[in-house]
């Protein structure tokens, strides 16, 4: 049986590495693929979100109050955070050029992640090496 592409692209992305197939094929499944224009928002800082987003191809910028903070490749996730803590936003996320995103709905997402807690502990591996990369950051902007 052929393999779904979003379920090989899913595979690859180091958030989902822990994931067993079923996870991935019902992750796929959940995903609604859009090609979006540049500059389209993703998230709006404080706002609330109802889904995440894999960067499938182009790429995003990340700003806070108004300033780019990050660039973010093809490849990559956005809205993650939203899911755990519930809260509006902290940054905006958008498009830098056209590009095709993976839409998550939070609800789908959770279903999976209830049904898979392997892919629970490398999310939170994944989000513990973004949280040591920016305050790595962080410390060097501070001097």
């Amino acid at each position: 049986m052929a393999t779904d592409p979003k379920e090989e692209r899913l595979k690859k992305l180091p958030l989902f590495k822990g994931a067993d197939e079923r996870a991935i094929d019902h992750l796929a499944s959940a995903a609604d693929e859009v090609t979006v224009a540049a500059d389209h928002v993703l998230i709006r800082q404080g706002h609330h979100h109802q889904e995440m987003f894999v960067l499938e191809s182009g790429s995003a910028v990340v700003e806070i109050d108004g300033t780019r903070v990050a660039d973010i490749p093809a490849g990559e996730f956005v809205g993650e955070l939203g899911y755990f803590n519930q809260g509006p936003a902290s940054a905006t996320v958008k498009t830098a050029e056209e590009s095709v995103v993976l839409v998550i709905p939070y609800n789908r997402f959770e279903q999976i992640l209830d049904d898979n807690p392997r892919m629970v502990r490398a999310i939170a591996a994944e989000l513990a090496e973004r949280l040591e990369a920016t305050d790595l950051r962080l410390k060097q902007l501070g001097g």
